[in-house]
């Protein structure tokens, strides 16, 4: 194998293909990539056995196609560090050599054999949406899904795709997010659509894959796989294992008050009411009346703050304590001026909601 690289096309290819080569296993050949040259592309394979990734290089020149499993970190460092606008890499036997204009190292390689194969995207896909709209989604809810948790199904985000809607729903079982969009084709889907668990490693991934909004992300969701595709990648995940709570059954549906703000300025009010609160009192009190509502914040070792927040309030006069941290997170996520927060009793979830696709629910926490 023999090729001569773009050295920022193939950086940017290593970078990405870096963030699935697994950091610790007793296998070496899961913390290399595999270089695959032919037709004119240069692909570099990654997986730690759970995500794999296919990431596209047309900035080359193949001068002999050919395959080599080479250490990710070597090559990757070695790229960045260069300083020159291209670079050859050629590979023999078990040594790839790298040169640059005043450069060359020698790097030994792996068995091709020994590395799991990496799938492609074959077929249609089953849906597709554009990117920007992707990311959004995946921004309004990945945030809320568990880090860690024994209860696997919340350790990723839902996601559901049905006559020509798409859904990403997510929880950690103290606030759930579910934010909603459209896409662009569901020629692929079955009539009853199609339903996946998907890790959050994976949908970092995702996010960080496309970089053009107008570009479609393709879909295909297998019995224990989903595959993403774009123009230059192609991600595979293993799907989470597990049942998704009923996320429909906890969304409050007899709210009877109700709280409408600017979004910014809720955000303010919210960060500056929780300036004085510690690890021990991570709690804000907000009590609604016809004024609007008043933040307040106590804490022995801190002090004490006090927050007047002037808005429209619908509804009984009514006090409730929420983690002003899952507030603020997600306000930031929200894409309309607006909000509103719908509320039902002191010690029932709350119900943000930011335009007709983005909803939260909240758990109150005990301030007593």
């Amino acid at each position: 194998m023999k090729v001569i690289c773009n050295r920022g096309a193939l950086l940017e290819a290593l970078s990405v293909a870096g963030n699935v080569v697994a950091a610790r296993t007793p296998k070496p050949v899961l913390q290399c990539v595999k270089l695959t040259a032919e037709d004119n592309s240069l692909t570099v394979g990654a997986t730690d056995l759970e995500v794999a990734i296919r990431y596209s290089d047309n900035q080359v020149q193949i001068e002999q196609s050919g395959e080599a499993l080479v250490p990710a970190d070597k090559l990757r460092d070695i790229v960045r560090e260069s300083v020159d606008d291209t670079l050859s890499i050629e590979v023999t036997d078990n040594t790839a050599n790298i040169r640059g204009q005043d450069s060359h190292f020698k790097i030994f390689t792996q068995n091709v054999r020994e590395f799991p194969p990496v799938p492609d995207f074959e077929g249609e896909a089953h849906f597709t949406l554009p990117g920007s709209q992707l990311k959004g989604l995946i921004n309004q809810t990945l945030f809320a899904a568990a880090k860690e948790s024994t209860r696997y199904a919340f350790n990723g985000v839902l996601v559901v795709a049905k006559g020509k809607k798409i859904q990403l729903v997510s929880t950690d079982g103290r606030r759930l997010a579910q934010a909603k969009g459209d896409l662009v084709s569901d020629a692929g889907l079955p009539k009853d659509g199609a339903k996946a668990i998907v890790p959050a490693k994976a949908l970092n991934l995702i996010d960080k894959l496309v970089d053009d909004p107008e570009e479609a992300v393709g879909f295909q969701v297998r019995e224990n796989q989903v595959i993403f595709h774009t123009a230059s990648a192609t991600l595979t995940s293993n799907l989470v294992e597990g049942q998704f709570p009923p996320y429909e059954d906890v969304i409050p549906k007899d709210v009877d008050k109700k709280m409408t703000a600017a979004t910014a300025d809720f955000l303010s009010a919210i960060r500056r009411a929780a300036l004085l609160t510690t690890e021990e009192s991570k709690g804000v009190r907000m009590a609604f009346g016809k004024k609007g509502v008043t933040l307040t914040s106590r804490s022995p070792e801190a002090g004490e703050a006090t927050v007047n927040f002037p808005c429209k309030y619908e509804g009984a006069d009514m006090e409730i304590g929420f983690n002003p941290s899952f507030l603020v997170e997600a306000l930031r996520v929200v894409d309309t001026d607006e909000i509103s927060l719908e509320l039902t009793a002191p010690n029932r979830p709350g119900l943000l909601r930011g335009g007709p696709n983005f909803l939260y629910v909240i758990m109150p926490v005990n301030l007593a």
